[in-house]
């Protein structure tokens, strides 16, 4: 068999180091005198979530307060998880985490939500917020993002 051949033959081990820490080796784990396997972690009966809030917008009111939240605490991160992200390209989701980024450094002014009218009933259309214009102190300047709905949930999208 030729080196190449070989070496595409090469069996590679995942094994459990110090810590659980994955150790990948082309030699067995018992060979390098360490476990084949990690660690099972003790699993509750009852599965608790830590809190509510990773759980999705199931009213437009909810999703309203989140957004308020991460704009108090100029949390991105925060504010990138209310939003709908399905059919965003690598290209274009860069290019939304600057906006992103841009909107939760400015101080909030104030939230709206716009609705629409929809088969004779309102529906919401857009959230709005309002921000205070750090380059022209007291005036503020508006963002609006479309609302989406998805399984169940509302989610912010810019488009």
């Amino acid at each position: 068999m030729s080196g190449a051949a070989l070496a595409s033959h090469t069996a590679i081990y995942r094994c459990a180091g110090e810590d659980d820490v994955p150790i990948y080796s082309d030699r067995t784990c018992g060979a390098l005198g360490i476990s084949a396997r990690r660690k099972e972690a003790d699993r509750p009966e009852i599965l608790v979530l830590p809190s509510s809030q990773y759980d999705c917008s199931r009213r437009i009111d909810t999703l309203q307060d989140w957004v308020r939240v991460a704009l108090e605490s100029g949390d991105v991160n925060q504010l990138a998880g209310l939003y709908h992200w399905m059919d965003t390209t690598a290209e274009s989701a860069d290019m939304l985490m600057s906006e992103l980024q841009v909107i939760s450094g400015q101080r909030l002014a104030g939230i709206e939500v716009q609705p629409s009218e929809f088969d004779g009933g309102e529906h919401p259309a857009r959230l709005w917020l309002e921000q205070y214009d750090p380059e022209r102190p007291g005036q503020t300047f508006r963002t609006g993002f479309n609302l989406v709905m998805n399984s169940g949930c509302w989610w912010l999208h810019w488009r």
